[in-house]
């Protein structure tokens, strides 16, 4: 018979940033931005591009905003109401198991064995509803993420013609680069200064209710 549900609250796997998709985003944004002029090669007779480049950290980026900081705590609110249910659920079972198991002696076999079946899928059926909702606190994370990139693209833009550049990239996929190409710090002054706190989840993502109050009354 199984007698306890599992808690399944990780926010360090909730609030990891994509970084492929971050990395993607910011090309997006970037490449149809800035001028390519070709340098034509004497001895081969072919033009190579020169492209001016900027790099940035994007968890750098999305932890040191104001913005992205809000989004965090939404976040991260959600986090500790899944586990505060979770705790809840857990104590509602192992209570109904107590009693349950007390019943043993005064039922006949048959019929304790029907209780402890309804019991056993009554705990999958929470399993189930619990692990949905820590997916789903998953996906608007990245949801959140992903609103962040796009806010914050006109600002990245403007800072790229400002610098001349053709291109941002994730400073953490590059082999090597200057410290003079990382705008992070720049940027997170220029987004806070723009943006300031940014906008809310229930704005970022269409259809996101804000958290509910204590899980655990």
């Amino acid at each position: 018979m199984t007698c306890r549900s599992r808690q399944n609250s990780n926010p360090s796997r909730w609030l990891r940033v994509s970084r492929a998709a971050i990395g993607a985003l910011l090309l997006a944004c970037a490449l149809p931005l800035g001028g390519v002029r070709a340098v034509h090669a004497q001895a081969n007779g072919f033009a190579l591009p020169e492209i001016h480049v900027l790099t940035i950290e994007p968890d750098r980026l999305f932890a040191g905003t104001r913005f992205g900081q809000r989004l965090t705590k939404e976040i991260e609110a959600r986090v500790s109401q899944h586990a505060g249910e979770n705790r809840r659920i857990e104590k509602e079972l192992g209570e109904e198991e107590i009693a349950l198991t007390g019943q043993r002696e005064t039922l006949s076999a048959e019929e304790f064995r029907a209780l402890a079946d309804e019991f056993d899928a009554r705990v999958t059926e929470a399993r189930s509803a619990q692990d949905e909702k820590a997916r789903d606190i998953s996906a608007l994370s990245e949801q959140a993420q992903r609103g962040f990139l796009q806010a914050i693209a006109p600002i990245l833009e403007q800072m790229m013609n400002e610098n001349g550049a053709s291109v941002i990239l994730d400073r953490r996929a590059v082999f090597l680069s200057a410290d003079a190409s990382d705008i992070t710090l720049s940027a997170i002054e220029r987004i806070d200064k723009t943006l300031a706190d940014g906008s809310a989840l229930s704005e970022l993502v269409p259809g996101v209710d804000a958290p509910k109050g204590d899980p655990e009354k």
